[in-house]
């Protein structure tokens, strides 16, 4: 299989790099555009003005100074590798699970390759006696798990994703599989769907610090996650030792309307 690998951690994170390995093992196509410098929570945002610079790394991997979502738009726009059959984003140093979807340049990346006509799935990993990797406190044996059960599966990823069709809008709305799990060696216990957790941030502290001239330096330091759910969850199937997958919404998608509700203009 022809394979498009990207992330938001950067070109050189030990997580994509695991992946990329298990890959070539199986025999597969595989080539890399991932971001130059960690990109964590830019979701889907794009460059739409002035020049990116793009590196070859090696071959068939580069380093593209932009987002998450660049580097898939380059992949593909430009005719870098040609047209992959499936592209995987990750694999995460941490857990994108709930809310962390909507901030996530690992999930940006997928959300992006799918509305271009790409197959693509979303990886992630998360640490066994929390939620989040401290620094950089990560080894390559941490993405074992993920990266072996990706291999075991693409078929079933690609199969689970529904992309565009060119210009034009599909029957249906275009969906990516999110797939979370614990960091770890050995297998998971198994796969299953689950729905979204509802994540919510307690503690986040914002200073702004002045600095004369009107200048000011902002410092962002994030609380604890606090996760609850309507059913069970990706983060329930993840904390038990079972690769969760979800399947998101690329589309923006509306609520049902309210009847009675009425406008005056």
């Amino acid at each position: 299989m022809r394979l498009l690998l990207t992330n938001d951690d950067g070109f050189d994170a030990p997580g994509i790099n695991v992946l990329r390995k298990r890959l070539l093992e199986d025999g597969h196509e595989v080539f890399v555009m991932a971001p130059a410098s960690n990109q964590s929570g830019t979701s889907q945002s794009i460059h739409i003005s002035g020049a990116i610079q793009v590196k070859k790394i090696s071959d068939n991997i580069f380093s593209c100074a932009g987002s998450p979502a660049d580097c898939v738009m380059t992949a593909i726009h430009a005719g870098v590798f040609g047209r992959p059959d499936l592209m995987l984003s990750g694999i995460n140093r941490g857990p994108n699970l709930g809310l962390d979807i909507l901030y996530s340049g690992t999930c940006g990346a997928a959300r992006q390759g799918v509305l271009m006509g790409i197959p693509s799935a979303a990886l992630s990993v998360m640490k066994k006696e929390g939620e989040i990797f401290e620094g950089d406190g990560d080894s390559e044996s941490d993405y074992f798990a993920m990266a072996d059960f990706a291999a075991k599966n693409l078929d079933a990823l690609k199969s689970l994703a529904r992309v565009s069709d060119g210009c034009r809008m599909p029957e249906e709305i275009c969906v990516f599989p999110n797939v979370n799990g614990l960091a770890q060696t050995e297998p998971y216990k198994g796969a299953g769907f689950a729905g979204v957790a509802f994540r919510e941030y307690i503690g986040d502290k914002l200073t702004l610090n002045e600095k004369g001239a009107g200048l000011y330096e902002r410092i962002f330091t994030s609380g604890k996650a606090r996760t609850v759910s309507r059913g069970y969850s990706d983060y329930e199937a993840c904390v038990e030792g079972y690769a969760a997958i979800t399947r998101i919404y690329a589309e923006p998608a509306a609520a049902p309307i309210l009847d009675g509700i009425k406008f005056t203009v």
